[in-house]
């Protein structure tokens, strides 16, 4: 019978839990493609690339919403059972609050442990896919990015101006300068010219016009070509997206690598081809290895939080004045574990503060559980 309480109990935490967590991330998610939506209005990629970086960012908000949902989820399944006098059934079946406490610790840990997995492995190469798609992305959209009197450079190292653009896509008076690399460039003018395509490639085809080829940025020695028809790929033009991994999508590896170096190694600054290591980066990286474990041991500490409504007797007249008490610490500890990190730096006596705060907190909150069992609230 044990047993079958306690699965009742868990099976309606995480389905509430799932609800809270998914619609959150979903509203999350939404407004976040809303505002991606950049890389097709202003930057050209394709509706491809679009839908595929957005579903890889759903993973890391979920991820972030879950210490969230998790207190919110258990504060509501225990104040739900008290309410409807549920809780009552583990006590005529012989559980104590005590036990049912421990259950409730046992589940901030399976969490826990769901957690770090998420925030170690799966979120960090999800997010480095994700910005794979970026970088290997061509400007698919760039025919439609386009107008007429105005520069774009949406594009990495390239610039274009079209006087006139016709119904048909014909275009009049072409204006082009493309940045071979930082001491060669090309500019180009063209009477006319249009977008055609050649199975995946496009291409622009200019007539009638000149190109002006600069070299080592030396203006007065550059060559002058006329042609009469001339085309130029638009295939291979990148986006100014940043295609840079963050340090939020950096292996876990090449971040305790990076801290071990400054904080107890030659302190020496290195560069990988995705990563630089300096002081600085360090200091990043320590931070990111903080949200990614001692941030998640905020789990266990507002999972004892919520349990202390078990203690609460629903008959005590300061019934509602310790539901909201306890409602109010699970916020603060909210609150704490997302600064916490903030004090994360080069001086290892605010480290080691930062890394066991969480850690007494769970402790001394387990001791006040003892207590406050001896006599219900």
């Amino acid at each position: 019978m044990e047993k079958i309480i306690f699965r009742k109990f868990l099976y309606d935490f995480i389905s509430f839990f799932l609800i809270v967590s998914l619609s959150l991330s979903l509203i999350v998610w939404i407004i976040q493609s809303v505002n991606y939506l950049d890389f097709i209005s202003k930057d050209g990629h394709g509706f491809k690339v679009y839908f595929a970086f957005i579903t890889l960012n759903f993973p890391k908000i979920f991820s972030k919403v879950i210490i969230f949902s998790f207190f919110i989820s258990m504060f509501y399944i225990i104040q739900k059972y008290q309410t409807n006098n549920e809780i009552l059934i583990f006590w005529t079946n012989g559980i104590s609050k005590l036990k049912l406490i421990n259950f409730i610790i046992k589940i901030s840990i399976f969490f826990l442990i769901i957690q770090l997995i998420l925030v170690y492995t799966i979120v960090p190469k999800l997010q480095n896919y994700s910005r794979d798609f970026i970088r290997t992305s061509n400007i698919d959209l760039f025919s439609s990015l386009i107008t007429e009197k105005k520069f774009i450079d949406t594009v990495k190292d390239f610039t274009i101006f079209v006087e006139d653009i016709d119904e048909k896509g014909n275009m009049e008076n072409i204006y082009l300068k493309d940045s071979i690399d930082k001491f060669n460039s090309q500019i180009i003018s063209a009477k006319s010219g249009s977008i055609i395509e050649k199975g995946k490639k496009k291409y622009l085809n200019l007539k009638f016009g000149y190109i002006l080829d600069i070299e080592n940025n030396n203006y007065n020695k550059a060559k002058i070509i006329k042609f009469n028809n001339t085309t130029f790929n638009l295939s291979n033009l990148k986006g100014k997206t940043t295609t840079y991994p963050k340090i939020q999508e950096l292996n876990s590896n090449i971040l305790f690598s990076c801290v071990e170096n400054f904080f107890y190694g030659k302190k020496e600054n290195y560069i990988l081809p995705i990563f630089n290591c300096s002081e600085d980066s360090s200091v990043k990286s320590a931070k990111e290895l903080f949200d990614r474990s001692i941030k998640q041991i905020y789990i266990l500490i507002l999972g004892i939080i919520a349990s202390f409504l078990v203690l609460i007797n629903k008959s005590n007249s300061k019934n509602n004045f310790y539901k909201i008490l306890i409602l109010s610490s699970g916020l603060f500890f909210l609150i704490l574990s997302e600064v916490n990190s903030e004090f994360i730096g080069l001086s290892a006596s605010n480290n080691l503060i930062s890394i066991f705060l969480p850690i007494i907190f769970f402790i001394c909150s387990y001791i006040m559980i003892f207590n406050f069992n001896k006599k219900s609230i």
